[in-house]
């Protein structure tokens, strides 16, 4: 095996091992394990290269955590791509993989003695994978947010509004949250689909959260059957039920009857469908 495809491998089993640490342990990572992540490509790359007797391996070892992290700064405050582990987890495997052999292949083409041609040729291949990936900041949030959607615990489900657009989208806390806002920005309407609670539609209704033990008794009162109206101060909210699922609607500008016509008007969409919606 040749020193450059030495290199790619090494940076490839340190994407691997730092997948490990975030799929070991997920939710609860903290700053040590952010610390290990960080620290980790450089000891175990600098292992690495040595063992696999790459030319200058110190300078490889250097350079290739180097350019994985102005890759992830640049991913975080230029380019805003989502997290990658929303990808899921194979898909976030393939990625720290991949973006670790290219770091090390770049880094063994800026350090190691090779043929100025082989140099630019991995040097200018790395750079070309980055900067695909930097031109197509959407397509991979989609990609993203579709993974997240499709492990909702809820139905998914969105209402159709017309001369409205979809300016926020998040599936966060158990619940899909969905605003609109009409095209002449005077229109707004935000859309909660959570578990279905435990209690009444009316107890919900009483609630400022449906979703918890809150209690604020605010009068309310139903319209059609199934359905619970809450009118207050900033604009009027409606509580149904849409399969197993708890639908709240909120407007700060549309009346009853609108409402009740925006409910009538919910439907199933798919997780990509969803994700491709979202035009904020």
């Amino acid at each position: 095996m040749n020193a450059a495809a030495r290199a790619g491998l090494v940076g490839a089993v340190v994407g691997l091992v730092q997948f490990v640490i975030l799929y070991w342990r997920r939710d609860d990572i903290g700053s040590l394990d952010a610390m290990a992540l960080i620290v980790l490509p450089y000891g175990l790359g600098f292992f690495l290269s040595w063992w696999g007797r790459l030319p200058r391996w110190w300078g490889v070892a250097t350079m290739g955590p180097a350019i994985t992290a102005v890759f992830l700064l640049a991913n975080i405050f230029v380019l805003r791509i989502p997290e990658i582990t929303d990808l899921g987890d194979w898909q976030t495997a393939l990625c720290l993989m991949a973006l670790g052999a290219t770091a090390y292949l770049a880094a063994g083409g800026i350090f190691m003695p090779v043929h100025w041609g082989l140099r630019g040729l991995l040097i200018a291949g790395v750079a070309a994978v980055y900067l695909a990936v930097w031109s197509a900041p959407d397509v991979i949030a989609d990609a993203a947010r579709a993974n997240r959607l499709s492990r909702a615990e809820v139905p998914l489900i969105a209402p159709t509004l017309p001369d409205h657009r979809l300016v926020y989208l998040d599936y966060v806390g158990g619940r899909l949250e969905l605003s609109y806002e009409g095209q002449d920005d005077r229109s707004r309407v935000d859309v909660s689909v959570g578990p279905e609670s435990t209690a009444s539609l009316k107890a919900a209704c009483r609630k400022s959260d449906p979703w918890d033990d809150i209690q604020e008794y605010e009068k309310c009162r139903r319209v059609p059957p199934g359905v619970w109206l809450r009118s207050g101060e900033y604009g009027k909210i409606i509580f149904a039920t849409y399969g197993d699922a708890l639908v709240r609607i909120e407007s700060p500008t549309m009346s009853e009857k609108e409402l009740i016509a925006v409910l009538d008007t919910f439907h199933p969409v798919e997780a990509e469908e969803l994700a491709r919606l979202d035009e904020g």
